[in-house]
């Protein structure tokens, strides 16, 4: 029910005549998915009569449409969608509701259906995230690495406040320059390995004769889990273009065409700007703060500032591999906080077990 009134809410702010059309069409679906469990519900005596649709998830839905886009949302929602397809397999492959597996069926190509509907806005979207990818590794970083430092300097700094702020833009600046050169180094070693690999396949597909090519075209197919049989059958016909050989044997050798290779300059840009970013995101409420709630307060601002910066890092790279959220964000969170409680606790120590202080 909650589904249907989500479609619906997204049919009547969508400007696109052909999605809102699927809008609609997806929100009928849900109506007659939603009228079908009732009956299942009324004939095992439950009464489903009180329940109604959430108006949050609708209103939330929404507001995620309209601020982030619907590429977005889709992803979102994207583990919900998984986890019902698995659970509508596994009832129609243990026959559970009996006389019921048909529509369980039609119900279950329903649901991919919805995935088919979304599939354009959710490719930009995941383009969107390979960009953000390293974004979101070098700020995680920066947020850990430098809110360790100042909470371990906090208990230690009596004043003035600009000592942790100066600690903080020295480890932020080595940092970010130590993660910049280490993305771009990492990914163009990476890259290099692929491309000379990637080449010499091309060179050996180029000059095989169609015998040869055919026969390494099927054990690239094999590879990729296609039966002998199979593979036999259609290697040929693929093999008498070179390029599709070529793409299929990279992937099944390689893991990936050149298409895929990623960029180290673009690695390490958003790499080491991220971590600037999350590293003054750290270091700001000291200089700005400090001189008003001291240096511990500053830190409990950084603390939340982590946090919150982390549940949205956690939100995107759960959502980018349709994993679980909140598992995602509350981990982020944890460790950020863990590695700031462990630090703060070597400082406070220092302070008070061997009387070291800086002023």
């Amino acid at each position: 029910m909650t589904d249907a009134e989500i479609y619906a809410a997204l049919a009547r702010i969508e400007k696109d005549k052909e999605l809102k059309n699927e809008l609609l069409r997806l929100s009928q679906y849900e109506i007659e998915h939603a009228e079908f469990w009732k009956q299942v519900a009324n004939e095992a005596g439950i009464d489903v009569s009180g329940i109604k649709h959430s108006r949050f998830a609708v209103l939330f839905s929404t507001f995620i449409r309209r601020v982030l886009g619907l590429g977005f949302l889709v992803k979102l929602r994207e583990s919900s969608e998984v986890d019902a397809i698995r659970k509508y397999g596994n009832l129609i492959r243990n026959k559970a509701l009996g006389p019921y597996t048909d529509r369980l069926r039609e119900i279950l190509l329903d649901e991919v259906s919805h995935e088919e509907v979304f599939k354009e806005e959710a490719s930009r979207f995941e383009a969107f995230i390979d960009n953000i990818r390293d974004a979101m590794y070098g700020m995680s970083d920066g947020l850990v690495e430098v809110l360790a430092a100042v909470a371990g300097l906090a208990p230690v700094v009596a004043n003035p406040p600009m000592l942790i702020t100066l600690a903080g833009l020295i480890v932020g600046t080595a940092g970010t320059l130590s993660m910049a050169v280490g993305a771009y180094m990492s990914t163009k070693a990476q890259r290099d390995i692929r491309e000379t690999m990637l080449s010499k396949i091309d060179i050996e597909l180029e000059n095989l004769d169609i015998e040869d090519r055919t026969r390494r075209v099927k054990d690239a197919l094999n590879k990729m889990g296609i039966g002998e049989k199979t593979a036999s059958e259609i290697a040929p016909s693929l093999s008498t273009d070179v390029d599709i050989s070529k793409r299929i044997t990279e992937v099944s050798e390689v893991g990936l065409s050149k298409e895929a290779l990623e960029n180290p300059g673009k690695s390490a840009l958003y790499t080491g700007i991220f971590y600037l970013i999350g590293a003054l995101l750290v270091i700001v409420p000291f200089p700005l703060l400090g001189h008003v709630i001291g240096n511990v307060g500053s830190l409990y601002i950084s603390i939340v500032l982590v946090a919150l910066a982390q549940a949205i890092s956690g939100l995107l790279t759960a959502i980018s591999g349709s994993g679980r959220i909140v598992h995602t964000m509350a981990m982020n969170i944890a460790l950020s906080l863990g590695a700031a409680a462990a630090t703060y606790t070597i400082g406070t120590v220092a302070h008070q077990l061997l009387h070291i202080a800086i002023t």
